[in-house]
C-alpha cells in the first residue's frame, strides 16, 4: 500500500514490473492513456490498435501514440472503466458492451479501527497483514499496519458512533461534546500510522454498484468517473461492534471514517468489477477468455474482471485470473526472446507471453 520497509517479494516494483522489465518489457512511467482506437482499417482491431498517451505529471502533456497488434488493459477496476467509457463515448470503441460500468463491487467492506494515543505503542512495527478473524460464514476481519509516518489516512479518520442516517450524524456531533479530547485524538491525522491498528472488514455478500462518466458541480471541466443508482449499505453493525469490543479489551479508541457518517459513502481498499464476464455483450463486457466482445486482441486483465465479493484481498485471485487469461494466448514462434517488444516497420508488435512459456523460460 505505502511500500514495505521489509523487502517483501510480492510488491509492484520488486516482483511483476520487475520480472516483466528482466523478461525486455518497456516500462514507460508517468504516462496516462487518454484514448484507445482501432488502426485505420478493420473496425473491430484486427489490423491492431492505436494509443494515445500524454504526461501525468508534467504540465506539458506531451501527447503521443503508440501502435500495438494487442492490448490489454490492466490498469485496475477504476482506471480500466475510465479508460473504456471515454473511448466508447468519443466514438473510437463505440462496440464496447453497454454493460459497461455495472456490476461494481466494493468487496462488501468497512475500513475501522482502534487508535492508541501517546507514544507507549508503536503499532506501526510488523508486517501489513498479519492475522485474520472470520466473525461469521460472511464476515472476515483482518488486522492491517501501515509503515511509521504513512499518516495520509488519519485525515478521514474519526471517532466510532453506530446507528444509521441521520441519528448517527447526531450522535457523532453529540460525541464531540461529551468526549471532546478523545473525540479530537481519534481525527489527529499526526502519528496516526505508529498509533492505530486498522481492521480492514470484507465480507462475501453480494451488492453491486453501477458507474458512469458525469460532470459534478465541484468540478464542470470535464466528466468524471461517479456512481449511480441504489447505494452499497455502509453500515456493518458486525464490524462496529468488534471494533469498540476490541477497543474496550486493548485499552484503545474506536475509529471510523467520517465519510461513512457524514456521507453514507462506503470506504473500500479493494474496488472490482465493471468490466466482468458474460455469455455475450448483453451479459457482460468480455468473455470466458478475456476478451473484449466486438474487438479483436482487445484484453482487460485485471480487478474489473472480478464478478463477485471475494471477502477476502482480491490479489491473489487476480494474479490466478491473469496466468489463466495468458493461457490461452500461444506463445509466438517468431518472438526474439530477447525482448516482448519487435519493431515492424513504423508499427510495434507487442507479443504476449503464455505461462506455460514463461515457465519454461
Amino acid at each position: 500500500m505505502v511500500g514495505c520497509r521489509f523487502n517483501a517479494k510480492n510488491t509492484l516494483d520488486k516482483n511483476y514490473l520487475y520480472f516483466a522489465e528482466k523478461r525486455g518489457a518497456q516500462v514507460i512511467a508517468e504516462t496516462r492513456v487518454v484514448d484507445l482506437q482501432p488502426l485505420e482499417g478493420r473496425a473491430d482491431g484486427s489490423d491492431g490498435y492505436a494509443v494515445t498517451v500524454e504526461s501525468s505529471t508534467s504540465w506539458a502533456k506531451h501527447r503521443r501514440t503508440l501502435t500495438a497488434q494487442q492490448v490489454v488493459l490492466s490498469a485496475s477496476s477504476l482506471g480500466t472503466m475510465d479508460v473504456l467509457m471515454r473511448a466508447k463515448q468519443r466514438g473510437s470503441l463505440p462496440a464496447i458492451s453497454d454493460r459497461l460500468g455495472c456490476d461494481v463491487r466494493t468487496n462488501a467492506e468497512s475500513i475501522v479501527g482502534v487508535r492508541f494515543p501517546g507514544d507507549q505503542l508503536d503499532m506501526s512495527k510488523g508486517i501489513a497483514i498479519g492475522s485474520g478473524t472470520h466473525l461469521d460464514l460472511s464476515t472476515h476481519i483482518v488486522a492491517t499496519r501501515y509503515s511509521r509516518g504513512s499518516d495520509v489516512l488519519g485525515f478521514i479518520a474519526t471517532l466510532l458512533v453506530t446507528g444509521k442516517g441521520w441519528g448517527r450524524i447526531a450522535k457523532w456531533i453529540a460525541s464531540a461534546f461529551r468526549h471532546p479530547i478523545k473525540f479530537a485524538r481519534a481525527a489527529w491525522p499526526f502519528g496516526f500510522a505508529r498509533q492505530t491498528l486498522i481492521f480492514l472488514v470484507m465480507q462475501t455478500i453480494d451488492a453491486t454498484l453501477r458507474m458512469r462518466l458525469r460532470r459534478r458541480w465541484f468540478w464542470p471541466f470535464g466528466k468524471l468517473l461517479c456512481t449511480e443508482g441504489e447505494r452499497i449499505p455502509t453500515n456493518i453493525p458486525a464490524a462496529n461492534t468488534f471494533v469498540a469490543r476490541a477497543a474496550e479489551v486493548l485499552g484503545g479508541t474506536p475509529i471510523t471514517s467520517w465519510f461513512e457518517i457524514l456521507f453514507d459513502m462506503p470506504m473500500t481498499a479493494h474496488c472490482i468489477g465493471g468490466c466482468v464476464m458474460g455469455a455475450d455483450a448483453k451479459a457482460g463486457v468480455i468473455d470466458a477468455q478475456h476478451r473484449v466482445f466486438g474487438y479483436q486482441g482487445l484484453y482487460v486483465v485485471d480487478g474489473s474482471a472480478v464478478g463477485a465479493n471475494l471477502g477476502v484481498n482480491p490479489s491473489l485471485t487476480i494474479t490466478a485470473l491473469a496466468e489463466r487469461a495468458m493461457s490461452f494466448i500461444p506463445a509466438k514462434l517468431d518472438v526474439d526472446v530477447s525482448g516482448l517488444v519487435i519493431p515492424l516497420g513504423k508499427r510495434e508488435r507487442v507479443a504476449p507471453a503464455s505461462a506455460a512459456s514463461a515457465a519454461r523460460d
